[in-house]
C-alpha cells in the first residue's frame, strides 16, 4: 500500500510541474518538455548582449530580434521574448514544437558571429499523465480494498471460533491411583510369591 501511495504522490507532483527550462546559451543543447507545459528557452543572459539574432526551426524563422525590439515572432499568440533575461517563453508546448532549432547570432554590423543548435524533444502530454494518475488511484483503491477484505475475513474467523461448539479444547489429564487399590495388588503379589515358595519347599 505504501508503494501505491508514493506512486500516486509522484504522479500528482509530475502533473503539477507545468514548466520546463532549457539553456540555449550552450551549443547542441538537448531539452525535454511535455505537451502543455511552458518552455523557458534561455538564449542569453541579457538581450543587450546580442544586438541581433534569428531563432529558426527548419527554414522558418520563429523569432527575430533586432536592437532592443522583436521584429518577428511566429508564435506570438502563445509566446514572448523576455528582454531582461534573454528568455524566449513558449506557452502550451505542442508536439509540432519538437525538433531541431538554430540560433544565428549577428554583430551590430550585421555579420553572423555564431550559430548554436538546440534539439527539443516533446514528450507525451496531459492525457498520459491523466492515465497515470487514474492507474495510481485504481492501484491505491485496490490495495485499500484488499486490506479491508483481509480484515473482515479475520474478524469473521475469530467470531466463528468463539461461537463454534465443536471447537476443541486441550487439557492435561493425570490418572492417580487410589491408595487402597494399590495395597490390594501388593497383597495379591505377596500371596502368589508365598504360595510359590510354600509349594517348592
Amino acid at each position: 500500500m505504501r508503494v501505491a501511495v508514493e506512486l500516486l504522490l509522484l504522479l500528482l507532483g509530475v502533473s503539477q510541474g507545468l514548466a520546463a527550462d532549457c539553456d540555449g546559451r550552450i551549443n547542441k543543447t538537448r531539452c525535454n518538455v511535455t505537451v502543455g507545459e511552458t518552455l523557458f528557452l534561455r538564449l542569453a543572459n541579457n538581450a543587450s548582449e546580442i544586438p541581433k539574432f534569428d531563432l529558426q526551426k527548419g527554414q522558418s524563422i520563429l523569432l527575430r530580434w533586432r536592437i532592443n525590439a522583436t521584429v518577428t515572432n511566429q508564435l506570438k499568440d502563445r509566446s514572448d521574448f523576455i528582454y531582461s533575461n534573454g528568455t524566449f517563453r513558449i506557452n502550451k508546448v505542442r508536439p509540432k514544437d519538437g525538433g531541431e532549432y538554430e540560433l544565428q547570432i549577428f554583430g551590430s554590423d550585421g555579420i553572423k558571429k555564431e550559430t548554436r543548435y538546440l534539439h527539443l524533444s516533446v514528450q507525451a502530454g496531459e492525457e498520459s499523465l491523466k492515465i497515470g494518475v487514474i492507474a495510481a488511484v485504481a492501484c491505491f483503491a485496490f490495495c485499500l480494498f484488499s486490506l479491508m477484505a483481509i480484515q473482515v475475513l479475520r474478524k469473521k474467523q475469530k467470531v466463528k471460533e468463539e461461537e463454534d461448539p465443536d471447537h476443541l479444547t486441550y487439557a492435561d489429564i493425570t490418572i492417580a491411583q487410589e491408595p487402597g487399590k494399590r495395597q490390594v495388588k501388593q497383597k495379591l503379589e505377596e500371596e502368589v510369591e508365598y504360595g510359590q515358595i510354600k509349594s517348592s519347599g
